[in-house]
């Protein structure tokens, strides 16, 4: 057990051990191995250090931990004692106080109003959005296919996403303001995420060049929440908006403050559509680069619709669509390190946790752990049949989180991914542009590629194969 300790001579508690970890230098400790490639630098530190290890970085003490029991002791059995901590305090500058970054009854509270609109019977509702929107991208490809055109997935993939939730929970086109939100999105996904530089150091009232942006963002993204806010008091559309516009502190009885609808609007939509789009873009390029794996796709694909765009009721059936799903999910998840800060000691697989210390989860690190995954960096969709996965424990896999704080969005998301990669795989065959090179984990929050990923489009005759 995660939970036990040692007994000293007159009865009193002896904590764990320290966890074993990098040596490091005086005063930066790890920070320039963080720095310098932060996947990789953690990929490391579960190989040489194993599944709970300790670093400094700078003034801070981290520890990665991936053993399964100690996952769930973090996220689930003792998640009072674990906080959203000095990691995330870079959320907060461009989301305030919304649900990413709140703890406690304020967080309990304003979960509880919104999640009536991501139960997984709600969910089913936004398929015919997720049709249209995608149906409405694949139709300019084909133009885009006849000129010999590559798309950029990223772009692409967040319009997708972006216009799909805007529709399905404020029913609201955000068409129009994409191309700009997309720029926003990406500086506030470099915001989110602690770097180690001099500039997330000065106060924010300074005009350095990084403040700047951050606030030009923040405006840009207030005046998006007015005009939400002004179309939902015109049409009364909009069924998060119907609950956030009526929600009230259980406390007080008070609604919530502008200040409180303006950052759980901005969570939605900062946090939904960039980590969906993320594990969309991933999930094609993973069908792209395995032809078997795009083969049985096309089987399944073709038997289950027929050539018809799927709907919601379709999903169970794609069974082996959502295991493509799962299995890019494992190898590229789009919310990849949950950092949390300890309130009070306490031990994880035997090692001693300090209160006030970090602890980091990464499921790209724990997805990848060999004692669990065979052939780890493999992308094998078979590794989700029900006969294989039966006697893995649950928190060997954890790409939305575990317990009470698992993602709000993960049907949603689940939802969109399984049916947008049957519509694709019914038109398109995408293959990357040659000579480009893709990277990913840095650290940034999100797993987003760090380039543009260009694709070029061969259509294929719907409902057959290529």
């Amino acid at each position: 057990m995660t939970t036990t300790t040692a007994r000293g001579r007159r009865g009193t508690t002896v904590p764990g051990p320290r966890a074993p970890g990098p040596r490091g230098v005086p005063v930066l400790g790890s920070l320039r191995q963080w720095k310098g490639g932060t996947a990789e630098f953690l990929l490391r530190m579960q190989r040489d250090h194993g599944e709970v290890s300790r670093m400094r970085l700078g003034p801070y003490t981290v520890h990665l931990v991936t053993e399964p029991a100690a996952v769930g002791r973090v996220l689930k059995e003792n998640s009072g004692n674990y906080r959203r901590g000095v990691l995330y305090e870079q959320f907060r500058t461009v989301m305030g106080t919304g649900l990413l970054t709140t703890d406690g009854d304020h967080w309990k509270a304003h979960r509880r109003a919104m999640q009536p609109v991501f139960t997984r019977k709600a969910v089913d509702a936004i398929g015919p959005n997720v049709v249209a929107a995608t149906t409405e991208m694949l139709d300019e490809w084909e133009s885009r296919a006849r000129r010999g055109e590559p798309v950029e997935l990223v772009t692409e993939t967040l319009r997708l996403t972006l216009v799909t939730l805007s529709r399905s929970l404020f029913d609201y086109d955000i068409r129009p303001a994409a191309p700009v939100l997309k720029d926003v999105v990406g500086n506030v996904v470099e915001v989110m995420f602690k770097h180690g530089t001099i500039g997330e150091m000065v106060p924010g009232w300074l005009p350095t060049r990084r403040n700047r942006v951050i606030a030009r963002d923040r405006r840009i993204l207030s005046r998006l929440v007015g005009e939400i806010r002004r179309h939902h008091a015109v049409t009364g559309e909009g069924p998060l908006m119907k609950l956030i516009e009526t929600a009230s502190d259980p406390a007080s009885g008070r609604p919530w403050t502008d200040e409180q609808i303006r950052d759980e609007i901005l969570t939605i939509y900062l946090a939904g559509h960039e980590t969906t789009a993320v594990a969309l873009i991933w999930t094609l390029l993973s069908i792209a680069n395995h032809p078997p794996v795009q083969e049985e796709l096309d089987a399944e694909v073709d038997g289950v619709l027929g050539g018809r765009p799927p709907s919601a009721e379709d999903v169970p059936d794609l069974r082996f669509t959502g295991q493509v799903v799962d299995e890019s999910l494992r190898l590229y998840p789009p919310i990849w390190i949950y950092p949390r800060d300890a309130v009070g000691q306490d031990e994880l697989a035997g090692f001693h946790i300090p209160a006030g210390s970090s602890v980091l989860l990464s499921p790209l690190v724990s997805h990848r752990n060999p004692r669990f995954w065979d052939n780890p960096e493999a992308f094998d969709p078979h590794r989700f049949d029900p006969a294989v996965s039966a006697g893995r424990p649950k928190t060997t896999y954890f790409p939305f989180g575990a317990g009470a704080r698992m993602c709000i969005g993960n049907f949603m998301a689940l939802l969109e991914l399984k049916m947008i990669v049957a519509m694709i795989n019914q038109r398109f065959r995408l293959r990357l542009v040659p000579g480009e090179f893709l990277r990913y984990g840095d650290t940034s929050i999100s797993l987003r590629p760090l380039s543009e990923v260009r694709v070029t489009l061969h259509p294929r005759e719907r409902g057959r194969g290529a």
